[in-house]
């Protein structure tokens, strides 16, 4: 599903939503019926409605809008409602597959194409140090390598730049990018002394970025939030929070508020609990079919978090409580 890279949920349901569609409840009721009229009477100082439907057509009472349709269409045309809504089911369901997958599932989509990814790994542990490490590497193989420009920043008392300003994305860069990220070296601290403001501040600089993207690893510690809240409102550029492994509803509700003050996104990721065996990273090249996508990742949201899978679902639910409503009016015409 290459085509979805860059594309946005709130812009794919636009495009592909039931809305879109003309499959929402009220549209598929105006398209194989009409509602039951209704008029206010003076003498009567109330809605009347008409009843000359009462028993020539089937009739279905919505409570989306609280109408009676009654029902004009034939059989064929209630098929072919009952097909794309299932073709609905389906699209959906494909897309949570593609957003619950691979690096998307621990970093979100990267809707920009020139971005600073910041590392901060001040709360890390020594255990999670070569599953940071991973993750970092699948987003840059399979999200940044489809983008234009990218660069890194790690958070540290003097922040650490990969390179001065964003570059362009090549196969030669992603490979360089990946082989930093390896040779970097890390040193979890039980406390941590320097705050990511500075590391952002530095990719705030970059004019030649679109975003920000804040990769946090565990807890950022209540004395730091506060300033990294004020100091990210002079950042001219979204920053985009991505919690991994936190271990507190305390910094998920933070992160949260940091991405919403500069008009950003927020994602949250939580250990990895099985892992296939795969073959070494090569850097020779960055074919999406490579290693890296025959891993499989299954991961837990953080305390605090919304869950986008149960809401997904619950999308899921009302398209097929839609399904199984026009299969019941296809029998209820059909009876007729």
């Amino acid at each position: 599903m290459a085509e979805q890279s860059l594309l946005s949920s709130e812009r794919w349901l636009q495009l592909h939503g039931l809305k879109s569609k003309k499959l929402t409840l009220k549209q598929i009721l105006s398209q194989i019926g009409f509602p039951q009229s209704e008029d206010y009477v003076t003498s009567l100082r109330r809605l009347v409605a008409s009843r000359y439907a009462d028993g020539l057509f089937p009739q279905i009472y919505t409570a989306e809008d609280g109408r009676l349709y009654n029902l004009t269409a034939k059989t064929e045309l209630i098929c072919q409602f009952v097909d794309y809504l299932t073709q609905a089911v389906e699209s959906y369901k494909q897309r949570m597959d593609w957003l619950t997958s691979g690096s998307r599932q621990i970093f979100g989509v990267i809707l920009e194409q020139r971005v600073t990814i910041v590392l901060d790994f001040g709360d890390v542990l020594m255990e999670e140090l070569n599953l940071c490490q991973d993750a970092l590497k699948m987003v840059l193989q399979e999200q940044v390598a489809l983008i234009t420009r990218f660069n890194m920043i790690w958070v540290s008392a003097e922040p650490v730049k990969w390179q001065e300003y964003a570059i362009l994305v090549t196969e030669h860069s992603i490979a360089a990018a990946i082989s930093w990220i390896e040779k970097m070296t890390f040193e979890p601290k039980p406390v941590r002394e320097v705050s990511g403001l500075d590391a952002l501040l530095e990719a705030g600089k970059d004019k030649t970025i679109e975003a920000i993207y804040y990769f946090v690893v565990g807890d950022v510690p209540q004395e730091f939030q506060k300033l990294l809240l004020t100091g990210v409102l002079e950042i001219p550029y979204p920053v985009c929070t991505v919690s991994f492994n936190a271990r507190g509803e305390e910094t998920i509700a933070f992160l949260k508020d940091l991405s919403t003050k500069t008009h950003s996104r927020f994602h949250a990721f939580a250990e990895r609990t099985e892992c296939e065996e795969f073959s070494a990273f090569s850097t020779e090249g960055v074919d999406g079919s490579m290693t890296w996508n025959s891993r499989k990742l299954k991961g837990r949201l953080p305390p605090g978090t919304w869950n986008p899978e149960g809401a997904v679902s619950l999308v899921t639910l009302v398209i097929s409580s839609a399904l199984q409503y026009s299969l019941e009016i296809k029998d209820e015409i059909g009876t007729t």
